[in-house]
């Protein structure tokens, strides 16, 4: 009698373990079963932003729970990639992944909080975004040769949008591969910079092709080339700097990424669902809007480039010698 009762005990006991085990494994599989948070490390309105909203939309639709874009800016982006590899990894606190996250503050920074190529697991791509190097129409300059051979007669002033920054490192790799010394000045942001290069106090800068596009459209600034390796269709009519320059290359490149320890289930059904999200008409031609291409794609195809670009960009930096403050 009492074995009977120690062996049902038992197979109780037993029962109960494994429903304990099974539960996070199937919590796992319901992923997501409440709201995730997209943390941005930039302020609202800006071009990473955006795109993380674009991202949470595709996202939300294709899953069915809400994706809440939380802005948490500073450090160029450090502090938020602090804030999500802290947390949890479970997949309901991601991180938008931008060209400083991916490759670049570990070089810049003394101590940035987090490797990228092993802190984080890359989701998916989600667009890549050009810079362009506009001059101040004063200086009579059409194209990359004309700004080279000024520039090589006389000093030129540039500007950019942010130390370390894609923009920053379009100027300084155009500035090398040109082989011209010019006054750096650099600005926080686009709007402090145009308050410079519209008037002329300053030559030439560089910034994000969706920024500075308008007024290279008005005739207030010449559109000098393109960064990406080719033309860019957003605008076509602006030649790229490396037909001048063969091999010149600078773009920023976006997408998501998740704190090292998330089940890979997580990491393939969050790839699955922005790939098709970002696949519809609607969230491609809004990205396009923006001077953005989309381009989803396998983790396996972000972890090599941010492995290329982390390699790129750090050598760069260091040739420059560019520190963050």
């Amino acid at each position: 009698m009492n074995h009977g009762i120690t062996r049902r005990a038992v197979l109780g006991q037993g029962a109960c373990a494994a429903a304990m085990l099974a539960a996070p494994a199937a919590a796992q599989g319901a992923w997501p079963n409440r709201p995730v948070r997209i943390m941005v490390g930039f302020p609202a309105g800006g071009t990473t932003d955006i795109l993380g909203r674009v991202a949470a939309q595709a996202l939300q639709e294709e899953l069915g729970q809400p994706f809440v874009v939380e802005n948490r800016p500073g450090a160029g982006s450090n502090i938020a990639a602090q804030a999500v590899l802290r947390s949890a990894p479970d997949g309901y606190t991601l991180l938008l992944g931008s060209p400083g996250t991916n490759a670049i503050n570990p070089h810049l920074y003394s101590n940035a909080g987090y490797d990228p190529l092993t802190d984080f697991l890359p989701i998916s791509q989600i667009a890549e975004v050009p810079n362009l190097i506009a001059a101040h129409p004063g200086l009579g300059v059409r194209d990359v040769a004309g700004l080279i051979d000024l520039a090589k007669r006389r000093r030129l002033s540039y500007g950019e949008t942010s130390i370390g920054g894609s923009t920053h490192l379009a100027a300084e790799l155009f500035r090398l591969m040109a082989g011209i010394e010019a006054t750096h000045v650099p600005y926080r942001g686009s709007a402090p910079m145009m308050t410079d290069l519209l008037p002329g106090r300053i030559d030439y800068g560089s910034d994000n092709l969706p920024s500075i596009l308008p007024h290279v459209r008005s005739g207030a600034l010449v559109g000098i080339g393109v960064t990406s390796a080719n033309r860019w269709s957003a605008a076509r009519d602006i030649p790229a700097i490396g037909e001048t320059l063969p091999g010149y290359e600078v773009t920023a490149w976006f997408g998501l990424v998740a704190p090292r320890g998330t089940p890979p289930e997580v990491i393939t059904r969050a790839n699955t669902a922005l790939r098709a999200g970002l696949g519809k008409a609607e969230h491609a031609s809004r990205l396009m809007e923006l001077g953005a291409a989309p381009i989803p794609g396998t983790p396996e195809e972000y972890q090599r480039r941010n492995e290329q670009q982390f390699a790129r960009l750090g050598d760069l930096i260091r040739r420059v010698g560019i520190r963050a403050e």
